[in-house]
């Protein structure tokens, strides 16, 4: 079964009377306050956001250049102490023993029996002075050159087994 109520209500065009209408207004105004309130903080909030990513990134950057530069600063240092015990080969490769060595093996030299020292007068150097000089005119008229000279040298003493 069915009921039926019919209620006779009257109907009007304003359902809600609003007696303060400036009351509601500013209610209005102070729900869009807040709403941009938030809409602010949230703005700075992904700034913020952004700008810590930002830093992150380069200080990310600069730690990566940190450790480059620390092992560029490690590789120098092993290149220079591998210079330096090449220098000092190469000092070693210089040494009298080392010079007599190369000399008897590589090149076949024979040690001398004796040595003569050979002392060698100024005038003995001035051979290389242009012609006309003094020098250059005793040589020639003496009729000799370098060779003579040295060999009317007498030794002056004995050096070190040859050295």
């Amino acid at each position: 079964m069915a009921v039926a109520v019919v209620a006779d209500f009257p109907v009007t065009a304003d359902v809600i009377e609003v007696p303060d209408a400036p009351s509601i207004a500013v209610g209005r105004n102070s729900g869009s306050i807040g709403s941009r309130v938030v809409g602010v903080t949230t703005i700075l909030g992904v700034l913020t956001l952004m700008i810590l990513l930002g830093l992150a990134v380069i200080q990310t950057m600069i730690t990566e250049r940190h450790v480059e530069l620390s092992n560029l600063q490690a590789e120098i240092a092993e290149i220079q102490s591998s210079i330096g015990a090449l220098e000092l080969e190469a000092q070693n490769a210089r040494t009298p023993i080392r010079v007599e060595h190369l000399a008897e093996g590589y090149y076949a030299a024979i040690k001398a029996e004796s040595s003569t020292q050979i002392q060698v007068r100024s005038t003995h150097l001035a051979i290389r002075k242009p012609t006309g000089t003094q020098a250059n005119t005793t040589l020639t008229s003496t009729g000799g050159g370098v060779d003579q000279l040295l060999a009317r040298t007498t030794p002056a003493a004995k050096a070190n087994k040859g050295r």
